[in-house]
């Protein structure tokens, strides 16, 4: 476990995720080109294995291309800032309310992904990170990947195909589908902010797929599996898995 430097906050101070991004740049452990971490408690060498080297070793090799360096900053909790500040770092369970999984702050050209670790599951933690990379592949990902999945989107909306694949994508389609018609601009930033939360909650199923076993769970707003599929079928073909991993269960029978 490495110590902080002098003048880092003591476990009775708060501090932002910034502060401490900052605090710590020299201590990061490299993991690869795109990825370094710290962590500000205690963790074994196990439960960090499942925490960093499991996770990001499930990557796809063609993700590189496209993500920045990364810093993985491990926290006990985070909690929500008044304002627009940062969010804070706390070594005590912050109000359910104002409790958070995962922060992201940017300093100049470094990205720091802050994840909570006391208390919360580790495949919730493992949703949480793939979400948080999720969003950085989003927002750098090829124009060939987004038009088509852009593509693909406008197919299941012209079929009037039910669901989505979280609650976030599926208050942005409906928000689509019900807008108001003669706005051309409104419509465009409407199917913009579809497109991207889509693509977001369908890059974390596929990534956290490949990492772990996952069932999706059904409800009367998921999306049909065969369109889920489908979405998973063009991302495959945009990011490979790691040599030894699989997205579809066929896939392990055929390497068995």
């Amino acid at each position: 476990m490495l110590k902080f430097e002098r003048g880092m906050p003591t476990e009775t101070d708060r501090f932002t995720v910034l502060d401490v991004a900052r605090k710590v740049t020299g201590q990061m452990i490299p993991l690869n080109a795109n990825f370094s971490f710290f962590c500000t408690t205690p963790i074994v060498d196990e439960d960090l294995r499942q925490y960093v080297h499991e996770p990001l070793s499930a990557l796809p090799p063609e993700l590189s291309k496209v993500l920045p360096h990364v810093g993985l900053l491990l926290v006990p909790f985070l909690e929500e800032s008044p304002g627009r500040a940062p969010a804070l770092v706390s070594y005590d369970q912050p109000e359910a309310s104002r409790s958070l999984d995962a922060a992201e702050v940017l300093d100049g050209e470094q990205s720091t992904i802050a994840l909570a670790t006391s208390g919360i599951d580790m495949s919730e933690y493992h949703y949480t990170l793939y979400d948080a990379l999720a969003l950085q592949i989003v927002q750098r990902a090829p124009k060939t990947l987004m038009k088509d999945f852009s593509d693909l989107l406008h197919e299941e909306v012209e079929g009037e195909t039910h669901g989505e694949i979280r609650e976030e994508s599926w208050t942005a389609k409906q928000k689509y589908i019900n807008r108001a018609a003669g706005n051309g601009k409104r419509e465009a930033a409407l199917w913009k902010a579809y497109l991207q939360q889509a693509l977001r909650d369908t890059l974390t199923l596929y990534l956290h797929g490949i990492c772990c076993d996952i069932d999706v769970e059904a409800g009367p707003r998921q999306l049909a599996s065969r369109f889920i599929r489908k979405r998973l079928e063009l991302l495959q073909a945009a990011f490979p898995p790691p040599e030894g991993y699989a997205v579809f269960p066929e896939q392990v029978h055929k390497r068995k």
